[in-house]
């Protein structure tokens, strides 16, 4: 009876959890290490491509290298996208390989003109609009005039039964839209904490019929 009933309890989890599906944003949660961000010399709509831990194309934009400066300079040598008038306005990141849930990166020098949006699938909304002023995220970044001393960690996670299948970003201003140091981690999908949770309970089950016997 008991054991039915963590299967019930378990099944109602991971309805309501995927009723909800939608991808969410935050201002901390760095993933695991950090995938290499490539491209042609910096120009006009180059664009690029990720690698490692993430694959991912690049069109439009630019990845910039170690003669430009991101932010407060924390990435020395290190590459970095930038999308904005300079670069073709847009850069679209197109993930290739394993499903991404959850992505981390630094949000360069953000300012109001930035806007990035976060395409997936599976149930909820499968485009988000996230901003520096707190659309998507819920609160303001800290800092939000471009000021090139000042850096953002943000992270943004699929909800239950989706998966985030690109990111874009823009800036209608000038001062380009940075972004560098993309990483991700595996993050266990609801269901699987249905199914620990179910699992759980069968061993329960089998410890009392074990004691009873």
């Amino acid at each position: 009876m008991n054991f039915a009933k963590t299967l019930l309890a378990a099944a109602a989890l991971a309805v309501s959890c995927g009723a909800n599906a939608v991808v969410t944003g935050a201002l901390i949660g760095s993933g695991g290490s950090f995938a290499t961000l490539s491209g042609p010399p910096a120009g006009l709509n180059t664009g690029g491509s990720l690698t490692g831990a993430i694959t991912a194309g690049i069109v439009g934009g630019a990845v910039l290298t170690a003669d430009n400066t991101f932010a407060d300079d924390v990435m020395p040598g290190e590459s970095f996208l930038a999308a904005g008038p300079t670069w073709g306005t847009t850069a679209t990141m197109t993930f290739t390989g394993t499903p991404v849930t959850f992505i981390s990166f630094l949000w360069g020098s953000p300012d109001t003109y930035n806007t990035l949006t976060v395409n997936s699938t599976g149930p909820g909304p499968n485009s988000q609009t996230f901003t520096a002023t707190g659309t998507g995220f819920g609160v303001a970044f800290p800092v939000t005039n471009g000021d090139q001393t000042f850096n953002q960690l943000v992270s943004f996670t699929a909800g239950a039964g989706s998966t985030i299948t690109s990111l874009v970003f823009a800036s209608s201003s000038a001062d380009a839209f940075e972004a560098g140091r993309f990483s991700v981690t595996a993050v266990p999908e609801p269901e699987t904490y249905a199914l620990l949770l179910a699992g759980l309970g069968a061993l329960g089950f089998v410890a009392r019929r074990r004691r009873q016997a």
